[in-house]
This record gives structure tokens, C-alpha cells and sequence, in this order.
């Protein structure tokens, strides 16, 4: 497996949703194609909210990580949520590859801090981010949805 990671761009959309969907069953979310295509389809467009970067081998998609720029009084400039990372096939190097790459492109915007979120009983994501420096925070997120 020769994995390249690159930016996706609008020719990933199918691909891209694909893997949001394999995504959201994984972690047991419903899937909606509207809300999916709504969410992903800015960020292939340009870096206004932030951006997808997508590994491949070849061509084919074998994972994404999407990236939303947010600001922060408490640090003192630009933060981004890891919104989500997923890898096809886990243990391979590819999630770690992305989490390098999402850095990499933050540390050149200065941005202060990554947030992400994980869900409970996800303990192996956990301990790939804990290998790559993160830390859990003590805060908890709260989420109210307006629509």
C-alpha cells in the first residue's frame, strides 16, 4: 500500500461521501445524504470553514480527516476543530499519516490549538491520539441543534 495524502477538492465528492458514510455507521450515526453533501461540499470548494484532506492509494480513497477553522479568546487566535478522522483500514499508519498532515498545515496557518472529539467507547481512536500528543480535556462539551 503507497498512501499519498493530498487536499480533496470538488472531483472527490463522491469518494469523500462514500467514506462519511462508512463513517457515520461505524460509529453508529445516522447517515443523511442532504445533510452530508451540505456539510462536505464547502469545504472541497475552498478553505473559507476549513478542509478535507484525503489518503489515498492510488485511486482509491482508504481515509479522510476534515478540519474547521474556529477562534479562540482563550488561546488567543485561530483553533480548529478535527471534526472527523477516518481510516478504512485501521493500523496501517494512515490515521497517524493524517493527524501529520492535519498538524503540519495548521502549525503553517498559526493555529494555537486542535480540538476533537471522540465517542465513549472509542478508546482505540483515543490512544492513536494520545501517541501523537493529545491530551483529554476536562472540559465537556455541550451541543444544543438549532435546526
Amino acid at each position: 500500500m503507497t498512501i499519498e495524502i493530498r487536499r480533496a477538492t470538488p472531483g472527490d465528492l463522491t469518494a469523500v461521501l462514500g467514506m462519511v458514510e462508512e463513517y457515520c455507521a461505524a460509529d453508529g450515526h445516522r447517515f443523511d445524504p442532504g445533510t452530508a453533501i451540505a456539510g462536505v461540499g464547502p469545504l472541497l470548494a475552498d478553505d473559507r470553514y476549513g478542509m478535507i484532506w484525503l489518503a489515498h492509494d492510488g485511486d482509491r480513497p482508504e481515509g479522510y480527516a476534515v478540519v474547521s477553522w474556529g477562534w479562540s479568546i482563550e488561546v488567543g487566535g485561530l483553533d480548529v476543530v478535527l471534526d472527523e478522522i477516518y481510516v478504512r483500514h485501521r493500523g496501517n499508519g494512515i490515521g497517524g499519516r493524517l493527524l501529520e498532515t492535519v498538524e503540519l498545515d495548521c502549525r503553517a496557518r498559526d493555529v494555537r490549538r486542535i480540538f476533537m472529539e471522540t465517542e465513549r467507547p472509542n478508546d482505540r481512536a483515543r490512544r492513536l491520539y494520545e501517541r501523537h500528543g493529545y491530551v483529554a480535556d476536562t472540559s465537556i462539551w455541550m451541543s444544543k441543534e438549532l435546526t
